[in-house]
């Protein structure tokens, strides 16, 4: 069966099924995105509701600290406005007397930091404030002091817009997420210190000055996890009380705050998270559950149809593996055959050329009265055919040689023109039985260091095609053929030939320039078509490679037919006595 047939075969079963198995895993996985996506529907409310507690003890301190602070931040207290010492003083008397606040800070409408100084700053963690002071105070939200009685109201989709472009900076600056009735404005700062994230209350002064307040992180923490549900079926009210997994509190560093739910589960997989409201923004709320209750999607499907085009290519592929070893066997058995009788053939060769040689010898010495002119004509005739079949012998020894192994050319010293001579004589009568003329320019002066044998193959070769394909059959009309040899000195010792070989012939069409040199490739294979094997280009390529040079079609022809080029790289015998 043909390889182009097997292959549509192949395809004509294989993709249908590829086209199946892809269908099926695309519908698996929409399946088990869509339930996916309705069980955290379902189970969101817990996030959510553990999200709503978290808000309401922010919201608690912000109720608490409006209340402390608008007192500190109104300019009309008492009739007559509070002087910056007295600000000072009240805000070192809240620290003293709420657990709650961890240092308060004092801004000028210029953005200067009255307070804390560093000697205010003598606890422990003194330093640690201090060095942070400078980039909270420029981090700091920007505020604007309200009118008596006007609301200040952040809706959802501006704190959502806000936290999402605030989640990815490190200092994050906050709005209440609350609506209460404010004389001025106040935000929510959040910042990193090394024990972890910190929350600072900010509130402005009608005189552009702000007043803020750090909170302690293990009261604020204390009563978030406080407020937390610590039942173990918190996860599972909508099924029956059946405890489907754990809820987990996670800070900015990925730590674990609390978790309550199923906490015996040691198996359970990550189904959805959700990011704590403002002023955690960084902090998250994520859900896990037991691995069976989260949707699969059923790989049988794409397991069957991957099976089937295994099957079907194991199936495809054991025949063309079959059939190809088969061919393999029958090649070898017709290289071996044919090197068997080329080695056979070329001993009586030899010994026929040898005689034919002796007999012209003795021809020679026969007086001038004798009739030798037929005899010596059938001894050419001889001579001319055991040279022929031998360069055909050669042809294929070339054909069956290892790649790996090539023969050394045999360089001796030759006239080139002289070698084509010879040859453009050998083929002068049946070029005029084709009505072919040979026009033979050979520019090589003086000889040469080159292989003949291999330069006689590739000619031979490469006439004999002229004389199949560009002959006429009318006697009115008469073809062409020209051979021209030049040289260019490359180097002091090194030598390009180039032998050009073109007719007026039909050519070779565009289309089939890359297939001519392959083997046993005919490019008419009608019965009106020339004999032969389809190896003769292959062989002088390869000869003319295994010189050194190469054989190409070339493009264009100057007589209109089809024109190759043979290159051998040669040696000129006066720079090798030179160099003697």
């Amino acid at each position: 069966m043909p390889r182009t047939l097997l292959l549509a075969l192949l395809l004509l079963v294989a993709t249908p099924l590829v086209s199946l198995a892809w269908l099926s895993a695309n519908a698996a996985k929409s399946g088990e995105r869509t339930a996916r996506q309705r069980l955290i529907g379902l189970l969101d409310g817990q996030l959510k509701a553990a999200d709503e507690r978290i808000s309401s003890v922010f919201a608690g301190y912000a109720s608490d600290l409006d209340q402390n602070l608008t007192q500190l931040s109104s300019s009309v207290a008492d009739r007559r406005g509070l002087s910056e010492t007295e600000v000072v003083e009240a805000l070192k008397a809240m620290r003293w007397q709420s657990p709650l606040l961890r240092q308060g800070f004092y801004i000028d409408p210029e953005g200067n930091l009255l307070y804390p100084t560093v000697e205010d700053l003598s606890q422990i963690d003194s330093s640690e404030v201090l060095v942070s002071i400078p980039g909270i105070i420029d981090s700091r939200p920007s505020l604007t002091p309200k009118d008596e009685g006007q609301q200040e109201t952040v809706s959802d989709r501006q704190s959502a817009r806000l936290n999402e472009q605030q989640r990815s900076s490190r200092f994050q600056t906050v709005a209440v997420d609350t609506t209460r009735s404010l004389a001025f404005g106040s935000r929510w700062q959040q910042w990193y210190l090394a024990d972890g994230s910190q929350v600072i209350y900010w509130i402005g002064r009608r005189d552009g000055s702000s007043i803020g307040v750090l909170l302690e992180r293990g009261r604020w923490m204390a009563d978030v996890i406080a407020e937390l549900p610590d039942d173990a079926g918190a996860t599972s009210a909508s099924f029956g009380g059946l405890p489907l997994g754990s809820v987990s509190l996670l800070d900015e560093s990925n730590r674990s705050i609390f978790r309550w739910g199923n906490l015996k589960g040691s198996n359970l997989e990550r189904l959805h998270e959700r990011n704590v409201s403002l002023p955690l923004a960084s902090w998250r709320l994520t859900l896990d559950i037991d691995p069976t209750l989260i949707p699969k999607a059923s790989l049988l499907p794409i397991y069957a149809s991957l099976a089937g085009v295994a099957t079907v290519v194991l199936g495809i592929g054991f025949f063309v593996l079959t059939s190809v070893r088969r061919q393999i066997s029958d090649a070898k058995r017709r290289v071996n055959f044919a090197g068997q009788v080329s080695h056979e053939l070329r001993t009586p060769l030899t010994n026929i050329r040898l005689y034919t040689e002796l007999a012209e010898k003795d021809v020679a010495k026969l007086t001038h009265e004798m009739e030798t002119g037929p005899l010596r004509k059938r001894l050419q005739v001889i001579d001319h055919e055991s040279r022929r079949l031998q360069r055909l012998v050669s042809g294929v020894l070339e054909m069956i040689r290892p790649s790996g192994k090539p023969a050394k050319p045999r360089c001796i010293d030759v006239s080139l023109c002289e070698l084509l001579q010879g040859l453009a004589e050998q083929f002068q009568p049946s070029f005029e039985a084709a009505q072919l003329s040979l026009e033979l320019d050979c520019q090589v002066v003086g000889k040469v260091l080159v292989d003949p044998d291999i330069v006689e193959l590739v000619i031979v070769n490469l006439l004999g095609n002229v004389e199949k394909y560009a002959g006429r059959r009318d006697p009115n009309l008469r073809g062409r053929c020209r051979v021209l040899a030049t040289k260019r000195e490359e180097t002091v010792d090194k030598a390009t030939i180039r032998i050009l070989v073109e007719d007026d012939g039909p050519g070779i069409d565009r289309k089939d320039h890359g297939r001519v040199f392959r083997p046993f490739i005919r490019l008419d294979d009608s019965i009106q078509a020339p004999s032969g094997t389809g190896i003769g280009l292959t062989i002088a390529r390869r000869a003319a490679r295994r010189h050194g040079g190469d054989l190409t079609l070339l493009r264009h022809s100057e007589l209109g037919g089809a024109a190759f080029e043979f290159t051998i790289v040669a040696e000129p015998v006066q720079s090798r006595e030179t160099n003697a």
